[in-house]
């Protein structure tokens, strides 16, 4: 693996050709491509419809070999309406499949997709002797082959994408967020699944020399899904997709000339990149704030453990020393450091001498606690039927939701003492 990876040559002086004037119009086309993907691939994350755009980049391919047969140009201009209305197609055979049989969406959409894009092989080895039929361009994709008229085509695809999802903006989500309203409120749910297929369809085929139908659905679905890792607004998730497809198709191509790799991979890996990004650093569901979260929980939790052993320790009239409180808890000595030195900072507890002791808040906090704990056993015992000896464990985990102390003991009549006979503070 080693040996693999050194063999790899990087030439970073190369990481601005895509921009220079020779390639503008390849690089621009490529950037409009990611924008429209982009865009389009949150409607097909939010209804999870990846595997449909999946079935459309492969079914469009007889389509494209039909048309280039009729017209005999591969020029986007030339393949457009074959691959639309072999996407059309495609979503009409999943449908009547699904309805008409026992098999379900999933298993029809691997049916229709696999039968039509077979059908695409079929006819591109049965192209005249002579054709000039570049299958693997459009499998792989090929940015640098695009011309003025896969430019020309792309640049008016794109902002009729955008304008379509702006004109029908609020259809769109209702329709996406939930479908039965939108169709109690006289939207077309069907008209609008088959244009969002047929928009999808001329996406795809405008992506056919980008990234080829084997990757188009990449540009499709991870610009989207990370997008959807950082938002949950569907007009701030619209954007972001966008730029984000423009950035990986950006990205991709000054990649694919400083590693000298193919243009089409080298787009999907930097869209995957920017996916991990934000899986990693999505303020609300991104992993790395999702450890800090448990760890903050944890050390709140702790400080909580430390704060009632202290409360503990001065009911019992024992000497409150951190060795006392290690004794207490099911804590190490550092972690008892840490949890004292976070309530003091909170004001809880102050040290005197070698003795920790309670602030008039702490004490009350600490009251708040030890009296959830008691409600808590009480609950237990009442109400879950579980026995006094397991009470207590169980009581020491649930004692940290205090703010429902006060409907368990409404629920519980007021009860005086917990189980074992102890008081129960008030507030």
């Amino acid at each position: 693996m080693t040996g693999v990876l050194a063999q790899l040559e990087f030439d970073w002086s190369q990481w601005s050709v895509p921009f220079a004037a020779q390639w503008w119009q390849e690089t621009t086309c490529s950037v409009l491509v990611g924008i429209a993907c982009g865009v389009l691939g949150c409607y097909v994350v939010l209804r999870r419809m990846a595997l449909i755009g999946d079935a459309l980049s492969h079914a469009v391919l007889p389509g494209v070999v039909i048309a280039f047969l009729i017209t005999g140009n591969t020029g986007i201009g030339g393949l457009f309406f074959g691959a639309l209305l072999a996407g059309l197609v495609t979503a009409g055979l999943i449908k009547l499949v699904s309805q008409f049989s026992r098999t379900k969406e999933d298993s029809a959409i691997g049916i229709v997709f696999t039968a039509l894009f077979a059908l695409g092989i079929v006819l591109i080895s049965s192209l005249p002797r002579g054709t000039h039929f570049d299958l693997k361009c459009f499998l792989f994709g090929d940015p640098l082959a695009v011309g003025t008229d896969d430019l020309i085509m792309m640049a008016i695809i794109a902002p009729m994408v955008i304008a379509i999802v702006v004109l029908l903006y609020h259809p769109l989500k209702l329709a996406s967020f939930d479908p039965v309203v939108a169709a109690a409120m006289g939207i077309s749910v069907t008209a609008l699944h088959y244009l969002l297929m047929g928009m999808l369809s001329a996406t795809v085929v405008a992506g056919l020399k980008t990234t080829g139908v084997i990757l188009v659905v990449a540009m499709v679905i991870t610009p989207a899904s990370a997008a959807y890792q950082l938002t949950n607004r569907l007009a701030p998730m619209l954007v972001l997709a966008g730029l984000f497809g423009a950035v990986s198709a950006a990205m991709g191509m000054a990649l694919a000339f400083v590693t000298n790799s193919p243009t089409g991979p080298a787009m999907v890996l930097v869209a995957t990149s920017i996916f991990a990004g934000a899986m990693i650093l999505s303020p609300s569901e991104g992993v790395l704030f999702r450890m800090l979260r448990r760890h903050q929980i944890k050390l709140h939790i702790a400080s909580e453990d430390v704060l009632k052993a202290v409360y503990r320790l001065a009911e019992a009239r024992v000497a409150c020393t951190v060795g006392a409180i290690v004794n207490r808890v099911e804590l190490s000595l550092t972690s008892v450091n840490v949890a004292l030195k976070t309530l003091t900072n909170e004001a809880c507890v102050e040290m005197h001498s070698r003795e920790v002791r309670l602030t008039p808040d702490g004490k009350q906090r600490a009251i708040g606690l030890v009296r959830a704990h008691r409600l808590w056993e009480s609950y237990l015992v009442e109400e879950a039927g579980i026995g006094l000896d397991a009470i207590h464990t169980e009581a020491e985990r649930l004692e940290h939701a205090h703010h429902l102390a006060e409907e368990i003991d409404k629920k519980l009549g007021h009860p005086q003492r917990d189980p074992h006979g102890t008081i129960i503070p008030t507030n």
